[in-house]
């Protein structure tokens, strides 16, 4: 009766694991249900120029490619388009609400190279700051990770034509979501010649996988290239014209750092669980490994390299500059199926002991990391609101709609204010994107700005305005304060109000968007 009981218990929180991870993950991501990332809201405005058929531009009748992701524009552009303000938004929210516990039930249903199973590290995963966070603040990482885990599932089949397709379309569509995964359609077929090498019964599937996989992925994404050229004029998006700037070793520098951040430095709460995790994984592909079948070796090695591949791509690019983790989020999810197999293999005995005590562990530092980070999210999502969100509707409300307005924080204030927007860092500018300098600090930025003759201009500033001690302050950024240098600006702008995102404390800088109006 005993052995029965022990035999059960395991059995019984692997079944109930996923309804319990569901139940935990809603009560966490409620907390996020109406947060919003800047950056999500330069996405949405092409996707609403989209469905109103303006086309997939920024600026109506300016064709720049400043979104970063393909699928998720057009995605969100169904929404926008059926359900006009506030509810096309909820719409976005409400998909990725779905998307994510998709995420979830595929986990929690990864099978094992050893047999099925039901895995209850996706309680680990429902719990994770960084993965509640990333699908929660609007942009696309919850599509992108679906496309991961979907396209790595079809990798756990043998080899043959329909197999190789389903690889390629998930492939393509990961493209089509996120540039960066591009290398994947080479990575992956060297990763099946790789775990069949030897095996001469199945060269012919191995070719077969093969030519199916190349079709399936190659003709999407050379289509949309072929589209983007003649579309936009451009072979790669203006995103990258504009940030491939400077040394790659000092993006590798400041990718070093925000690796650095995730593992031992995570602002809200040390990433425990994560330690733990990486510590199984290691544990789980040992084992693994030592059994030398092209199955396992399918397995194992295609996980690692999604999560390699992420974390390559952070250090590569140097980073997200919001510092939400939301390039290396998505490699949370193979990570969590491997620590699941390295649970597995300590099973037994004591074992059991160490396993549950790791799990309650990990649950403990990711639903408190949950709470902590979720008071700076608020803080975050009461700025984007009283700041751009504001600012957007008092643009739209006390300017025509010819006004041009020219603004670093080109989301949320663009989005709302429904005006023609000069982007000061030349995401989703093309000119300003290809002028010599470094990201930002564009010498001949100024003098295009003010060439357009924009009616209003909004700059960043780290304390207020009117300070009476310090006097007035222009420009808290290198390209704001080549703005406020400018001697057009000083002859032709005024000052009109002043948007507080967050106010200046001790060793806090504030967060100010001053607007300018030409007088």
């Amino acid at each position: 009766m005993h052995a029965a009981i022990r035999i059960g218990a395991p059995a019984a929180l692997r079944s109930a694991s996923f309804a319990l991870a569901s139940l935990l993950f809603v009560w966490l991501w409620s907390d996020y249900r109406d947060y919003w990332l800047d950056d999500a809201f330069i996405t949405f405005r092409y996707s609403r120029n989209l469905g109103a058929g303006f086309g997939a531009v920024y600026n109506l009748g300016e064709r720049v490619e400043g979104y970063t992701s393909f699928l998720w524009m057009l995605l969100a552009g169904l929404p926008l388009r059926l359900a006009a303000g506030s509810s096309g938004l909820a719409a976005i929210k409400l998909f990725s609400l779905i998307a994510s516990l998709w995420i979830l039930y595929r986990v929690w249903t990864f099978p094992s190279p050893t047999g099925s199973v039901r895995r209850f590290w996706v309680l680990v995963l429902a719990t994770q700051p960084v993965f509640i966070l990333n699908c929660g603040d609007g942009m696309e990482t919850p599509l992108f990770m679906v496309l991961m885990l979907e396209c790595t599932l079809a990798f756990q089949r043998d080899p043959d034509r329909q197999s190789g397709t389903r690889v390629g379309l998930f492939a393509a569509a990961m493209v089509l979501t996120r540039p960066e995964s591009l290398p994947l359609l080479i990575a992956l077929p060297a990763l099946m010649v790789f775990a069949h090498r030897g095996e001469t019964g199945r060269r012919q599937d191995i070719r077969d996988w093969m030519r199916a996989f190349l079709l399936a992925g190659l003709i999407p994404v050379l289509c949309h290239e072929v589209w983007r050229w003649s579309y936009y004029g451009y072979p790669l998006p203006n995103t990258y014209y504009a940030k491939a700037t400077g040394a790659q070793l000092v993006r590798l520098a400041d990718g070093a750092r925000d690796v650095g951040r995730f593992l031992f430095d995570n602002p809200w709460r040390a990433p425990v669980a994560i330690w733990i995790a990486l510590g199984l994984a290691g544990l789980g592909s040992h084992r693994l490994m030592s059994r030398a079948n092209p199955r396992v070796v399918r397995f194992t090695l295609v996980l690692w390299l999604m999560l390699i591949f992420r974390l390559g791509f952070d250090l590569w690019s140097g980073s997200d500059t919001m510092g939400r983790h939301r390039f290396l989020a998505p490699l949370l999810v193979p990570l969590m199926i491997l620590a699941d197999e390295g649970t597995r293999g300590m099973w037994r005995g004591t074992g059991r002991v160490a396993v549950v005590a790791l799990m309650v562990l990990s649950l403990y530092f990711n639903v408190t990391g949950h709470w902590n980070h979720e008071a700076s999210a608020g803080r975050y999502r009461a700025g984007l609101k009283a700041a751009h969100m504001a600012l957007g509707d008092w643009l739209r409300e006390k300017y025509p709609a010819d006004t041009v307005l020219a603004i670093g924080d080109a989301g949320a204030v663009p989005y709302f204010s429904e005006l023609t927007t000069i982007d000061l860092w030349g995401l989703n500018e093309a000119k300003i994107a290809r002028m010599p300098g470094e990201y930002g600090q564009k010498k001949s930025m100024p003098d295009y700005v003010f060439g357009r003759e924009p009616g209003v201009v909004v700059l960043w500033n780290r304390l207020p305005f009117l300070d009476g001690e310090k006097g007035r302050v222009f420009g808290g950024r290198v390209l704001d304060s080549q703005l406020a240098a400018h001697p057009d600006f000083a002859r032709d702008y005024r000052f009109v109000r002043e948007f507080v995102f967050r106010r200046h404390a001790p060793q806090i800088p504030g967060y100010y968007l001053d607007v300018f109006t030409r007088k």
